[in-house]
């Protein structure tokens, strides 16, 4: 029941939403052919093994059912209780994200966008959880070299996360009843590295070499020229340096979009080895300062920006795009369904709009009214997941918004974990009232 709630998007679309990467990602998936402008390999990896070669269909079932199993381990983790209770506190917990939060826009779409939360739900289990069986163990595990295989950025996330979790612990912030921090580093570190091996190995796979990141220095350059760095930058060296970029002075990109998309100064400089990160060390070198303060403030807005169904409006500009062409060849049966979509035909606005005002409200006060409970020291595995869920906000607006730019999709991802920190709260609220009736026994795990 979870899982279909989490697909309500999808159902009423009519298709699983799409975004303009979401070719690229299936095309690499299916035919193992890197698409510029390049990104992590592993989403289109799980397209290809979630899809059959049927059906997109199958690849977000696979995805919310995913998110149904770190929200099952979390609610035993947080909530506790007897197992009843908690399967009726998962399926209300459910409704009530599908109804206010960005989730289910999430795990509708053909992107990796989903990973993020589950991500940071599994690391969570992993790092608290001491009474996790040695099988659900290593399902979070997997599920966690998974999520940070799937997007680029997810992979420096992860890392500065767990290195987060490992200076509190080594700083002798200690949580009763959590495993032992080598024991805990070693179930974090070992399916990041693995999901880094990976991300590497289909790399050199698809022709683009043994390495992590392909197209790192491309969105980072594109931000710098967003932010005016990049510009300053060659307009000061171009009588020095001999950068192909010197031939565009007069016409620069001043937004990332048009450095990726539509600028042909990518396609030059790309075309001259490593001119990219030599131009990208260059700028943060001759401006570390307006490097650092430009970061911080694209950190700031990137917490700021958050409005759920970043797709649909992507969408209504007509962003380029190879969606149709490749879902026609991926996915033959499905182009009917994906040609009919109310997003397809421009019929999601009201619906997108509409949910981007309730998920931004649902948010704010869910912040607030947890910020209220936490100040009563009560529940303390709620408060736990509620203060290292905004560690995780912050760690994620910092790599996107410095390394790629403030998005609504980077940060709306993450977004909903806030709301199911409140309806943990409430579900133990509801345990220890009932606990405190007449006749009743035990109290409360949390």
């Amino acid at each position: 029941m979870a899982t279909s709630m989490l697909l309500w998007v999808a159902v009423y679309n009519g298709y699983p939403t799409v975004y303009p990467d979401t070719g690229g990602y299936l095309y690499t998936g299916a035919f193992l052919i890197a698409v510029p402008p390049f990104r992590a390999p592993g989403y289109s990896i799980f397209t290809r093994l979630t899809g059959f070669g049927t059906s997109a269909w199958f690849t977000v079932a696979v995805q919310a059912f995913v998110v149904v199993i770190v929200l099952y381990e979390t609610c035993k983790y947080v909530i506790g209780g007897e197992s009843k209770f908690r399967d009726q506190c998962l399926l209300a917990i459910v409704c009530a994200l599908v109804a206010l939060t960005s989730l289910p826009w999430e795990t509708s779409e053909l992107m990796p966008d989903v990973f993020a939360g589950v991500a940071f739900l599994s690391a969570f289990l992993l790092a608290f959880d001491r009474r996790l069986r040695l099988v659900e163990r290593i399902g979070l595990a997997a599920i966690l070299a998974i999520s940070v295989s799937a997007h680029m950025s997810l992979l420096p996330i992860g890392a500065l996360f767990v290195a987060a979790l490992a200076i509190a612990r080594f700083a002798g912030w200690h949580v009763q009843g959590a495993p032992p921090a080598k024991s805990m580093l070693a179930w974090l570190l070992v399916p990041i590295v693995v999901a880094g091996f990976g991300t590497a190995t289909l790399n050199y796979e698809t022709g683009l070499g043994f390495r992590l990141s392909v197209s790192g220095n491309e969105f980072l350059l594109a931000r710098l020229f967003s932010s005016g760095l990049a510009a300053d930058y060659l307009r000061e060296n171009c009588p020095n340096e001999p950068f192909v970029a010197c031939r565009h002075l007069a016409d620069l990109p001043t937004r990332a979009e048009d450095f990726l998309f539509w600028s042909p100064l990518r396609d030059d400089m790309a075309a001259h080895g490593d001119e990219m990160a030599e131009v990208v060390r260059g700028t943060i070198a001759a401006h570390p300062l307006r490097f650092v303060l430009s970061s911080a403030e694209a950190t700031v807005l990137q917490l700021a920006e958050f409005r759920t169904g970043d797709e649909i409006r992507a969408s209504n500009l007509s962003a380029p795009n190879s969606n149709g062409a490749v879902i026609e060849q991926v996915f033959p049966r499905d182009v009917p369904a994906f040609a009919s979509a109310r997003q397809s035909r421009g019929r999601m606005n009201l619906v997108t709009e509409a949910a981007a005002i309730v998920d931004v409200a649902a948010f704010c006060l869910s912040a607030l009214a947890c910020v209220l409970l936490a100040r009563t020291k009560r529940f303390a595995r709620v408060n736990q997941l509620f203060y290292w869920t905004i560690v995780f906000l912050v760690v994620n607006a910092g790599i996107c918004g410095s390394l790629a730019g403030a998005y609504d999709r980077y940060q709306s991802r993450v977004a909903w974990l806030v709301p199911l920190c409140l309806l943990s709260h409430v579900c133990c609220l509801v345990q220890a009232q009932n606990l405190s009736m007449p006749g009743a026994e035990g109290r409360p795990e949390s």
